[in-house]
């Protein structure tokens, strides 16, 4: 996958948090739980995941353009930082009163999921840029 899509997901993937977060909020309306609460966890887990996303892409992009060598290191280094700062959240949402934890954990997909709506929306008009 190229690097054109993978920013073009970024765009992508505002209005699928926001739609995503106002579908929650009116589907889980008709139940038993609290639609607002989880709304807002996915909201969290959503931006959070593009916040470390976007953290990733731009410390990997910094260290091609200088020090290509120490790429695999700052992979691991990006890969840690994101797992340990997804298991702070979970534990955030945890002990949280107003957050639930399966609607953040959900969250954490959906740069993952625009990435291939993205992908799938731009499948050939991409071959040129590599």
């Amino acid at each position: 996958m190229n690097e054109n899509v993978f920013i073009k997901t970024f765009t992508v993937v505002w209005p699928y948090i926001l739609v995503m977060s106002a579908l929650a909020f009116i589907v889980f309306n008709f139940t038993e739980f609290d639609q607002s609460t989880i709304a807002v966890s996915f909201f969290l887990g959503s931006v959070v995941s593009v916040m470390l996303m976007s953290h990733n892409y731009k410390t990997t992009m910094r260290q091609a353009h200088s020090d290509a060598s120490q790429l695999q290191r700052i992979t691991i280094r990006n890969y840690v930082f994101r797992f340990f700062f997804y298991a702070l959240i979970l534990v955030i949402a945890y002990f949280s009163e107003g957050l639930m934890v399966i609607p953040v954990f959900v969250g954490f997909t959906s740069f993952k999921v625009a990435l291939l709506i993205t992908a799938l929306i731009f499948k050939g008009g991409d071959s040129n840029d590599a």
